[in-house]
Order: C-alpha cells, then sequence, then structure tokens
C-alpha cells in the first residue's frame, strides 16, 4: 500500500481524505443532535473524559496502540490511509462538533426529525468507512480489527464488525461515553452498511480510479 504510482496514490489518497471527513462529519452530526456517537468514538470519548483527555489526544494514543498490535497480524492492511486515520479523525471529530454546535440547536427540532437527521448522519458515516476503505491505502486500527478476525475464523466480515461494535458499545456504556440512538443503529447495522455502500458504490470507484492511474 505504500508503493503505488504517483498518479494512483494522489486519487487513492483524496478518496481516503474525503472518506475520513465523511466518518468525521457524520459522528459529528449525530452527536450533535444529542443521538450518541459510533461505538469507537462513544468509548474513546467516556475513556478521555475520565482520564481528562481532549477526544483527539486520546484517540490518536488508542490508535496507535491498535495499530502496534495490527502490524503483527496483518501489515498489508496498513498504509498511508492508516495514518491519515490515526492522526486526523478525533480532531476532525472535535472540530465538526464544534462547528455544528455554534449555529444548531437541536432541541429545536422534533425527535422524528432529530433521528432522520441521525439516520442521514449514519449514512455519511458508513459510506465514509466504506470510500476509504476500498480506496485501499489502508485502514483505520479500529477497522483493521474485524479483517484481521475475520482472515482467522470462518465467519463473515458483517458478522465480525457486528460483534465487535456490539462490545464497544457495551463498554461505551460502562464508561460513561455518550451512547445513545445512533451508537446502537450503528453497533447493528455498521457492518453491513459498509458492505452494501462498498459493493454497490466506492469499490466500483476505487477500480475506476485503478484504470485510469
Amino acid at each position: 500500500m505504500f508503493s503505488i504510482n504517483g498518479k494512483e496514490f494522489i486519487w487513492k489518497a483524496l478518496m481516503s481524505l474525503i472518506g475520513i471527513s465523511l466518518i468525521s462529519f457524520g459522528a459529528a452530526l449525530s452527536q450533535t443532535m444529542n443521538m450518541g456517537l459510533d461505538p469507537f468514538t462513544a468509548i474513546n470519548t467516556g475513556a478521555s473524559e475520565l482520564l481528562g483527555f481532549t477526544l483527539g489526544n486520546y484517540q490518536l494514543f488508542v490508535n496507535a496502540a491498535i495499530l502496534a498490535i495490527i502490524l503483527f497480524f496483518d501489515r498489508k492492511i496498513i498504509g498511508w490511509g492508516t495514518i491519515f486515520n490515526l492522526v486526523l479523525v478525533g480532531y476532525m471529530i472535535e472540530f465538526f462538533i464544534s462547528m455544528l454546535e455554534s449555529f444548531i440547536d437541536p432541541t429545536q427540532f422534533a425527535f422524528i426529525v432529530q433521528l432522520l437527521i441521525t439516520v442521514v448522519a449514519i449514512l455519511i458515516f458508513t459510506f465514509g468507512v466504506a470510500l476509504y476503505m476500498d480506496a485501499d491505502l489502508g485502514v483505520s486500527p479500529y477497522d483493521a480489527i474485524a479483517p484481521v478476525i475475520t482472515d482467522r475464523v470462518s465467519a463473515s466480515y458483517k458478522t465480525v464488525r457486528m460483534i465487535q461494535d456490539i462490545i464497544v458499545v457495551i463498554t461505551a456504556w460502562i464508561l460513561g461515553g455518550p451512547v445513545g440512538v445512533s451508537t446502537f443503529i450503528t453497533g447493528f447495522l455498521a457492518g453491513p452498511l459498509i458492505d452494501f455502500f462498498s459493493n454497490r458504490f466506492t469499490s466500483k470507484l476505487s477500480d475506476k480510479v485503478e484504470a485510469k492511474a
């Protein structure tokens, strides 16, 4: 993943960075609606508040720790996209939350409107995950866990990812993280939605980028 030609790298890096931006915006939009965060960000938010760290700094540390473990099992899924995600996501979520909260008051919306906006946020989030994963520049340390396990057990990616997210949701709740409707929906449906977007859209886009490079 570190050894592709310059033109292909530029296009795939753009895919990866757009995907990371969508992930961060989707997570921030959901939190702004007071509907919780995705499982990984929820657990990191809960832990960071308990320990007195900012989300960006804590998530950077946790990602680095997970990355160190993943490197022992499957280095081929680690690349520039992994580095982009490791460094940027936590800080970008903080930025988007600050930006959205400056002009959006969720209390002005009826619950059903908040819920619909949250569904849109989850779709944005999971599309972003599919986009940066199919850029094939490496996945985030957290998203690398399910593929590593899938390669070693007789279970589908969707099943492994769902179990992973549910375990993290429970832990996030125990730590007092922002667990809400969005957290549970993402915990159960992130895997299937990422799979759907990858099969229908983002993997085809990646193939076109490779063909043009």
